[in-house]
């Protein structure tokens, strides 16, 4: 198996010799036999390693603007699923269109970490990784970055995304050295009432009748009850009744022994996590974005998180809402389009429009 330790890459080089402070003292991580090295034009690359309080040790990617000197740096929390956060040189979707952008005309340094058994990183499996382990996993991240002494680490953005923007306020909340948080698509309501809105804006997007709509929210909203607010898991429920195998499978991105690709016990913990407390606590500037077709999510958790930030101090927040744009930076000629999932158009260039001025003022 190729290895790379925590090197430079600059013109696309990789320099083993130009070490930049390591995020750890771990031994190096070993890449993947199919491992690839991402490129940017004038970016500098540090392929490292976060050594976990349980001897764990999660990929690292760290990319700065070259002949800058303790540039200011963005933390990156990333989405629900167990994907990678690497940007293959053949992606052209809108999450890496995005994460292209931020990397290569920020001017910032930007950190990504891949989850617990995604990429390079040990542990896992990920698909078994509880929230609040990831948690605080991100919270160590952001530990590693403020003890470097190569990065300004006065002005640290947290970025969180889709699943991420929810991380972001409890990463952020109280943290030194945090200059602002930057969201994306994930709102401040409660797990179970984000998951019930979820199946039900499912329902009408895609053409059900109002009686079915009303009926099968009825037996789902009692099923999630159950599951996240009472913390039972699916199979011991579906055991219980087997006629609630049926309501499980309507759920969508239910299977047997997960849900949207997660442990019952992410969910669970999701549950208890307490994002209105967080966002209260954040004393930074806030930018909060969102596609106009992102069914995803919907506007007034967003609106939520801006009027909670506010309250400490008129103008701290703001929301921004994207015309025509889905939750993975596409856009749609209409909702209904964006549903489907047809005709889009991967673009983060609006998306990067309102984030990087933003940035610029931090």
């Amino acid at each position: 198996m190729r290895k790379l330790s925590c090197c430079l890459i600059l013109a696309g080089l990789c320099l083993p010799g130009l070490l930049l402070p390591s995020l750890s003292g771990a031994a190096e991580l070993e890449r993947r036999a199919d491992a690839y090295v991402e490129t940017h034009p004038g970016i500098g690359i540090e392929y490292g390693s976060l050594a976990l309080a349980d001897g764990t040790r999660l990929r690292t990617i760290l990319t700065r603007p070259q002949g800058v000197e303790r540039p200011p740096v963005i933390l990156f929390v990333q989405w629900l699923s167990c994907d990678t956060v690497e940007i293959r040189p053949e992606s052209t979707g809108g999450w890496a269109r995005m994460l292209r952008g931020m990397v290569r005309d920020s001017g910032w340094a930007m950190m990504r970490t891949d989850k617990r058994g995604v990429g390079d990183s040990e542990g896992g499996p990920c698909d078994q990784l509880d929230y609040d382990t990831e948690l605080a996993d991100h919270r160590a991240a952001l530990a590693a970055l403020r003890a470097r002494s190569d990065l300004d680490t006065d002005r640290i953005v947290v970025f969180g995304a889709s699943m991420g923007a929810r991380m972001a306020s409890q990463v952020a909340a109280g943290s030194p050295g945090v200059a602002g948080v930057l969201t994306w698509g994930g709102g401040s309501k409660t797990w179970f009432e984000r998951m019930v809105a979820f199946d039900r804006n499912a329902l009408e997007r895609g053409g059900t009748d109002a009686a079915e709509i009303a009926l099968q929210m009825r037996r789902q909203t009692a099923f999630q009850v159950r599951y996240l607010l009472e913390g039972q898991d699916p199979p011991a429920i579906i055991a219980s009744d087997p006629a609630q195998e049926a309501v499980w499978s309507a759920i969508k991105g239910t299977s047997p022994d997960n849900h949207s690709g997660r442990a019952f016990a992410f969910h669970h913990q999701a549950q208890q996590a307490d994002w209105v407390a967080a966002w209260g606590r954040v004393e930074v500037p806030v930018l909060v974005t969102m596609g106009e077709y992102d069914w995803f999510e919907n506007r007034a958790g967003h609106e939520t998180v801006v009027s909670i930030v506010n309250r400490r101090q008129s103008g701290r927040a703001r929301l921004e809402m994207i015309p025509a744009m889905d939750h993975h930076f596409t856009l749609f000629d209409s909702a209904e389009a964006a549903f489907a999932d047809e005709g889009g158009r991967p673009d983060a260039d609006p998306f990067l429009g309102l984030a990087l001025p933003w940035l610029a003022e931090r």
